[in-house]
């Protein structure tokens, strides 16, 4: 298939996840540990806000807000935010923003992978510029490295009363952001093996991963803690505790493999095209990806290896000098109403952070406690791990010599 040709799609995306619902799962999650597993409900948070907190008694007037801007300039990744039904060109929640706010937000799904956005805009950074966006969504480990460097914008938490109240306790006060205003969590999800079940079979083990069989056929990630976190735990290590001998170690496993012939293609969000195209028939993968691909080629299959996956966050950053950074401050905060976290979370199939979503989710699809993509059991939760915080020689270390197995 060229790479002009469009992909078949005989049915929008959205109506085809509605329609599959959950039926599919214990087939399309073969290997995830959940078949006939039901996930208990999380426990309700506090009572969930779409709007300023209540006052009583006098107060002093407050400053009036700017007015919100006319244009927002917002950067993700694919598949990440819900398309309109009647219009895939369109996103509901953009539409429904616009309608409150007045605001035309410019949304477009520019980032592959962390490192080649950050270097579309790192020049401006550095040069104290604006950078043309007003969100960007960039992985944990590249919020805390944009955060270290000064480069991101201190968000007014006095705009963003529902953040204050339903970000999820798990996510507050991170080492890198411990007052919780340079960042907001998006998203979390988890790496692990995606496959064409025609070509391969339900597969349960990383190990596949450097199996020669799979030659010219298999995508790795450009995401350094995702390929290199998998490759340790096919090793027997631990990517929460990753030493730099256990970073030699996988860049000499994957370097031996790749020597023998495997000729992986390393990827970013590309990969999921692979997949759907039969390019490759596995890949390192994220977990809502695979849903989202899901029309495109229904035969596609998502794992948690028995030897373990990843687990990991995106966030939104206001980048320093952002033009329009208090209608970014309402943009973040509009995601964080429980109703529109739902909506997004319903569609994406990645974790939600917000407070008050799970339960609005499984009152409107009791079937959706079932999703182990939106709420993953114990057994998976059990399995996954987040790569170990680097210092910044760490962290240079281990980009260096994983650059050596991407050819830069």
């Amino acid at each position: 298939m060229s790479d002009q040709e469009p992909l078949q799609q005989p049915i929008p995306r959205r109506q085809f996840l509605a329609g599959a619902s959950l039926a599919g799962f214990a087939a399309f999650l073969a290997a995830c540990g959940t078949q006939g597993t039901q996930s208990q409900p999380p426990t309700a948070g506090p009572p969930a806000t779409s709007g300023p907190p209540a006052t009583t008694g006098p107060t002093a007037a407050p400053t009036p807000p700017p007015s919100p801007s006319a244009e927002l300039n917002f950067a993700n990744w694919t598949f990440y935010l819900d398309p309109d039904p009647e219009d895939e060109t369109k996103f509901t929640t953009l539409e429904d923003f616009r309608a409150e706010f007045g605001t035309q937000v410019n949304y477009q799904e520019v980032i592959d992978d962390n490192d080649s956005f950050m270097g579309t805009i790192q020049p401006q950074l550095q040069a104290g510029q604006d950078t043309g966006w007003d969100i960007i969504v960039v992985t944990d480990w590249m919020a805390a490295r944009i955060i270290r460097l000064g480069w991101a914008e201190q968000m007014d938490l006095g705009n963003m009363p529902n953040v204050t109240a339903n970000l999820q306790d798990a996510y507050k006060g991170v080492s890198w952001d411990s007052t919780d205003d340079h960042h907001v969590p998006w998203q979390s999800g988890m790496t692990g093996l995606g496959f064409d079940r025609e070509s391969t079979g339900d597969l349960t083990s990383v190990r596949e991963l450097f199996d020669l069989k799979y030659r010219g056929q298999i995508d790795y990630l450009t995401e350094m803690r995702d390929t290199i976190g998998l490759t340790m735990l096919h090793l027997g290590a631990d990517p929460a505790a990753a030493t730099r001998a256990d970073c030699d170690a996988a860049i000499a496993e994957i370097t031996r493999v790749q020597n023998e012939g495997m000729n992986a293609n390393f990827r970013g969000n590309a990969y999921a095209r692979d997949l759907t195209r039969g390019d490759v028939v596995l890949s390192m993968a994220w977990s809502g990806d695979m849903v989202a691909a899901l029309p495109d080629n229904p035969n596609l299959g998502f794992a948690v290896p028995s030897e373990g996956g990843m687990l990991w966050t995106d966030n939104c950053i206001i980048p320093k000098g952002a033009q329009n950074k208090y209608t970014a401050e309402l943009m973040i905060d509009y995601v964080y109403r429980p109703e529109v976290a739902a909506r997004i979370a319903a569609y994406v199939n990645y974790i939600t952070p917000v407070k008050g979503a799970a339960e609005i989710l499984i009152a409107s699809d009791p079937e959706m406690a079932n999703n182990p993509l939106i709420f993953p059991p114990e057994d998976v939760l059990a399995r996954l791990h987040i790569f170990v915080g680097l210092s910044e020689d760490d962290e240079a270390y281990f980009d260096e010599q994983f650059a050596t197995v991407l050819g830069l």
